[in-house]
C-alpha cells in the first residue's frame, strides 16, 4: 500500500494530465454506472448510459497505459506534458458531450437532427483527436530512445504503431457520405454500421452488430494493442529466456504483423457488411490461414537455425539493440 501511495504521488508530480485524465474517466464511469443502475431510459435501442461507460472505461484505461509508457522515456519530457495536456482536454471534453447528450436523451454521435446536436458531433469528434496525436507524438518519441530493453522496446513501438492504425476504422465511420460510398458498394452506411441501420441488433454492452457489418469491431481490437502487444512481448521475454535478443525481437514482430492482418481483416469484413458473428466460410478460412502461417513463423522463430532467419523490424529497433548482448 505503501508503495502504491508513492507511485501515485511521483505519477501526480511528474504527469500530473494523465493522472487528471484516469480521475475524470473514473469519475464519468461513478456517474454512468450509476445511470445504469437507476436511469433506465433507452437511446439507440440500448441503454443510454451503456456508451459513457464504455468510454470511460476506454479512456481511463488510456490514462492508466499512457503513465506506464511514460516510464520508460527519459527524454522529450516538455513534449510529453504538453501532449498529455492535449490528451486531457480532449478527454474531458469528449466524456462530457456524451454525458450532457444522454442527459438531454439522444445520442452524441452521429446526430446531425438539429443544429445543436450537429454540433455537439462535431465537437466529440474533433475532441479525440488530441488523444490520438498523443499517440503519434510518443510513438516518435519512443524511436528516439536508446535506452530500451530491446524486446519491450521492439513491443512498445509496434504496440503504438498498431494502434495508431487501429484508428483508421474510426476515421471511416465519421467519413462525408461521397467517400464512405467510394471504399463500400453499400449504400447503407450508417455510422458504424454498414448493411443494415444503427442501432440494429448488436451483442449485450459492447454493442456490435450481429446482422451487418461494424467498424467498432476492427477500431476496438486496433486501439487495444496499446496493451495486448506489450504483455506480449513481456511473456516473451520472460517465457522463452534462454532464446536470443534477435529471436525474441522478432516473435514480438510476427506478433505484431498477425494483429495488423487481424485488423485489415475485420475492417474489410465491416466493409463487406458481413457480421463478426456470423462469417462467411471464405472470412473463417482466411483467418484460419493467417492463424496457421502465424503458428508456423513462431515455431520456425523459435526452433529453426539461425541461419535461415531473417529479422522483422520496424524503425528504431536497431538503435534499442545498442548494448544488448547475443544471448
Amino acid at each position: 500500500m505503501h508503495g502504491f501511495r508513492e507511485l501515485v504521488i511521483e505519477s501526480w508530480q511528474q504527469h500530473r494530465p494523465l493522472v487528471v485524465i484516469v480521475m475524470y474517466s473514473l469519475c464519468c464511469l461513478t456517474v454512468s454506472a450509476s445511470g445504469l443502475a437507476f436511469d433506465h431510459k433507452v437511446i439507440a435501442g440500448e441503454n443510454a448510459w451503456i456508451k459513457p461507460c464504455k468510454f470511460s472505461i476506454s479512456l481511463a484505461t488510456y490514462g492508466l497505459t499512457l503513465l506506464w509508457y511514460s516510464r520508460f522515456l527519459t527524454q522529450h519530457q516538455v513534449l510529453m506534458r504538453r501532449m498529455s495536456v492535449a490528451a486531457m482536454v480532449g478527454t474531458i471534453v469528449e466524456l462530457s458531450t456524451i454525458i450532457i447528450q444522454v442527459l438531454r436523451g439522444t445520442t452524441s454521435h452521429f446526430n446531425t437532427s438539429t443544429t445543436f446536436n450537429h454540433v455537439m458531433f462535431w465537437i466529440t469528434t474533433s475532441a479525440i483527436v488530441p488523444v490520438a496525436f498523443a499517440l503519434i507524438a510518443l510513438f516518435v518519441m519512443l524511436l528516439r530512445e536508446k535506452n530500451l530493453h530491446p524486446v519491450l522496446g521492439a513491443a512498445l513501438r509496434w504496440a503504438l504503431l498498431i494502434t495508431i492504425v487501429g484508428f483508421i476504422p474510426g476515421v471511416l465511420m465519421i467519413l462525408p457520405d461521397r467517400l464512405q460510398d467510394a471504399i463500400t458498394c453499400y449504400k447503407q452506411f450508417d455510422g458504424h454500421t454498414i448493411g443494415f441501420s444503427e442501432g440494429g441488433p448488436g451483442i449485450p454492452f459492447l454493442g456490435w452488430s450481429t446482422v451487418a457489418g461494424d467498424l467498432r469491431i476492427a477500431h476496438f481490437v486496433g486501439i487495444h494493442a496499446l496493451q495486448v502487444v506489450p504483455i506480449i512481448g513481456m511473456l516473451i521475454d520472460v517465457g522463452l529466456p534462454r532464446l536470443k535478443s534477435s529471436r525474441q525481437q522478432m516473435l514480438v514482430s510476427i506478433f505484431a504483423l498477425s494483429y495488423l492482418i487481424l485488423i485489415a481483416l475485420l475492417t474489410g469484413q465491416a466493409l463487406s457488411a458481413e457480421s463478426l458473428f456470423s462469417s462467411s466460410t471464405h472470412s473463417i478460412l482466411i483467418a484460419a490461414g493467417l492463424l496457421a502461417v502465424g503458428l508456423c513463423a513462431v515455431a520456425c522463430t523459435i526452433w529453426s537455425p539461425s541461419a535461415s532467419l531473417c529479422k522483422l523490424t520496424i524503425p528504431g529497433d536497431a538503435a534499442a539493440d545498442i548494448g544488448k548482448s547475443p544471448n
